[in-house]
């Protein structure tokens, strides 16, 4: 007899766990090509140099870059770590889109008083010498500017890492610091063999070219809104690519901020145009191609009225650095303010869905204050929903951004009335039971559909597997599927990076049934209130504090 399955907590009753979760993610550090790719580090909490009884957790960052947090004492922060890399024969360097960013704000009059995300990422390069070097490190540049300042300093606190964060579903570092064991049962989500996972085989739930053979998302025509705006879902993903589905009108793939365009911009490192930027010499699919397109379709079939921002800040591996990341975010919100202080509401978000993650190496360090949680409580304060996916490492450690949702155990432990709280969606099988991948913990509070769904991949796509069986008849072609050719425009896919943009589908869906987006007007206390009224409609017991 097959036991019992576990629904949701937001289709019915808890039942009791039938099944383990592991507190860390079951994996061994990122291969070293992946890692050269993208300057990275793996930090290994065994060897890596640390202050007596500091507590360390396996992560992954880039190995030449760290973030720093704009404060009253940021010029003697600078110096100090510069100071710091001087040590280690390293120079710093501040990156001029960021100081560019900070015009931009201060002649709009946002101060730099004002709470604001607005950050700096430091550039590590080698000082001049005739003798050969390492490549720079952050970490011990992290750790020597720490010591040169006070335990209880808070700018100790204002220079950080930047986390090399993946997609969910991505296999370089797989949303996690960790690579699958090959033999071992490491992570439901990939097959191994004798395990239990299977949901990325082609069959069981992985990438695979269908047939759609239903109507597109019927969509209401422009002389129908009667003064509102359609609701707009930004997606920071790896882009859009081509598709019936997604034509210019409806995904804006060039987002600006001022002048300034907003996520990655290089054509050669897009992996919705062919899919194969990653291994060009077998051609094969990047494991992440198609990735946003799928989140982009299935943000279309919740709320066909809807309009996307296709932001690229995931590369192509499923990799993305923290810093670009942060920066998108930053001109978001900075995008958003403007938005509000111009009164121009056809450049105001309504909703982000993100589905990506890292784990933190210090998260239980009472002083940890991550810089990514600071632009998504900003824009969250302008009524922007971000819902982000939980991850699909069937882990019990917080992921983050997933786990700054508000719970009593987490880094923001209460709901404030001035913003948005963040929400993290887990997946479900098509029976509604949980997908074992799924992360679990307070942090996850939601479940959409996150196994094998159907949804628009480019129909670019036609990458070097070829079908296993093909002969010609009467002058006919006749085969097996091709695995990798998605020139019919939709696939099946798992993870819960595809659960998430089913719930920003749906709240944006709920702000367009409203008829509360107004097109002539901007209100930010408005937009607040219609965020929480949206958010209260899918998040089981979410309260407003007074």
């Amino acid at each position: 007899m097959k036991p019992e399955r576990r629904r949701p907590p937001d289709k019915q009753a808890a039942q009791p766990r039938r099944r383990r979760v592991a507190d860390q993610p079951r994996r061994a550090a990122p291969r070293p090509e992946v890692l050269a790719r993208h300057n990275g580090r793996s930090l290994n909490p065994v060897t890596a140099v640390r202050f007596r009884g500091q507590r360390l957790d396996s992560t992954v960052y880039a190995g030449d870059r760290l973030l720093i947090r704009p404060s009253e004492n940021e010029q003697e922060v600078l110096a100090e770590l510069a100071a710091a890399a001087n040590e280690l024969g390293l120079d710093i360097s501040v990156d001029p889109v960021d100081r560019r960013l900070r015009r931009m704000a201060r002649q709009a009059g946002i101060s730099a008083a004002e709470a604001q995300p607005l950050l700096a990422r430091i550039h590590l390069t080698p000082q001049w010498s005739d003798q050969p070097l390492p490549p720079p490190d952050a970490w011990p540049v992290l750790q020597l500017f720490r010591a040169r300042l006070r335990a209880n300093d808070p700018d100790r606190n204002s220079v950080q890492l930047d986390h090399l964060l993946t997609s969910a579903n991505g296999s370089g570092i797989t949303g996690s610091p960790y690579w699958k064991v090959p033999g071992t049962d490491a992570n439901p989500y990939w097959k191994v063999p004798g395990g239990v996972g299977e949901y990325a085989e082609p069959g069981y739930g992985g990438r695979t070219p269908v047939t759609w053979v239903g109507a597109p998302p019927l969509r209401c025509p422009e002389d129908w809104l009667n003064g509102r705006r359609r609701p707009v879902v930004a997606v920071l993903d790896t882009g859009v690519g081509e598709h019936d589905w997604l034509p210019e009108s409806i995904v804006d793939r060039r987002p600006k901020c001022g002048s300034l365009r907003i996520g990655l911009t290089d054509p050669a490192t897009d992996p919705e145009l062919t899919g194969t930027v990653t291994d060009a010499l077998n051609g094969g699919l990047d494991q992440d191609a198609g990735h946003g397109t799928f989140i982009a379709g299935l943000i279309r079939q919740k709320c066909p009225d809807a309009n996307l921002l296709s932001i690229r800040v995931i590369q192509g591996d499923g990799v993305v650095s923290e810093g670009d990341l942060l920066e998108a975010l930053n001109m978001l919100w900075l995008r958003q303010k403007l938005a509000i202080i111009n009164n121009r509401p056809e450049q105001l978000v309504d909703v982000i869905s993100m589905s990506l993650g890292y784990y933190h190496e210090q998260p239980a360090d009472a002083r940890f204050d991550p810089l990514l949680l600071t632009p998504l409580r900003a824009l969250g304060a302008l009524g922007v929903a971000v819902v982000t996916s939980a991850g699909n490492d069937a882990t019990t450690r917080p992921m983050f951004p997933a786990a700054f949702a508000p719970h009593p155990q987490g880094l923001v432990r209460r709901n404030e009335p001035g913003v948005l709280p963040i929400v993290s969606v887990g997946a479900l099988n098509p029976d509604g039971s949980i997908a074992i991948f799924s992360n679990e913990g307070p942090w996850v509070r939601v479940h959409r559909p996150g196994a094998a769904l159907v949804s628009t991949l480019p129909v670019t796509f036609d990458a070097s597997r070829a079908p296993s069986l093909e002969t010609t008849y009467r002058g006919e072609v006749r085969a097996t599927i091709d695995p990798d050719d998605f020139s019919s425009g939709f696939g099946t896919w798992s993870g819960t990076s595809f659960a998430a943009p089913i719930l920003a589908g749906e709240i944006a869906e709920w702000l367009n049934a409203s008829s509360r987006l107004r097109a002539d007007t901007v209100n930010a206390e408005s937009a607040l209130d219609l965020g929480w009224d949206a958010l209260r409609n899918f998040v089981p017991r979410l309260r407003r504090p007074t």
